[in-house]
Parts: structure tokens; C-alpha cells; sequence
């Protein structure tokens, strides 16, 4: 089975999260094993809070960050922890505004 890193960063945008991981697990078939590696960047809206609760069964990797990363800075947050873990088949670097 291949095995793939999802990594996104997000800020303040709970909504688009949601819809963007909605649309990654409707897309994908049972031929891959996801780990999902978020960095939140101090959003105040309660993005990591919505994720957890919606995705309590999937592999969310929720990363805290202290409002200063931004897209980039989050992005190499969640793929250092995603290296760390390590097993991975492949990375897909996934901005939250993106429906698959």
C-alpha cells in the first residue's frame, strides 16, 4: 500500500479546511494510506479544534505554531514532523484552499 504525507499549514480559515480535507478524503481511494500533517500558525478561529472534531478517526497530525510561520514557515513545519516520522511513499504539499 502507498503510504503519503499530506502537509498543510493553515490560519484562520476553518471553513476552507474543512472543505479542502472533505474533498481529499471523497478523492482518494482505499489504495493509499494518508497521514495528515497540519500546522495550525496560532489561528484564533478554532480551526484545529473543528478539524479534530470532524476527523476524530483519521490521522491528523495537528502541529502548533505561534502566529509567525505563515504558509511557508508552517509548510517545512509540518514537513520536518511528517520527515521525523518518516515511512513515507511520497509528500503532497496541499494549500487549504484547495478542493481535489
Amino acid at each position: 500500500m502507498t503510504k503519503i504525507a499530506i502537509l498543510i499549514t493553515v490560519f484562520n480559515r476553518k471553513d476552507k479546511t474543512l472543505d479542502c480535507l472533505q474533498s481529499l478524503f471523497l478523492s482518494l481511494g482505499s489504495e493509499m494510506a494518508l497521514d495528515i500533517w497540519l500546522t495550525d500558525d496560532g489561528s484564533t478561529d478554532g480551526t484545529a479544534d473543528a478539524v479534530r472534531n470532524e476527523y476524530p478517526d483519521k490521522n491528523i497530525h495537528i502541529l502548533q505554531g505561534d502566529g509567525t510561520l505563515f504558509w511557508n514557515g508552517g509548510m517545512i513545519n509540518s514537513w520536518k514532523a511528517a520527515m521525523r516520522h518518516g515511512g513515507y511513499d511520497g509528500y503532497l504539499w496541499l494549500n487549504n484552499d484547495v478542493k481535489l
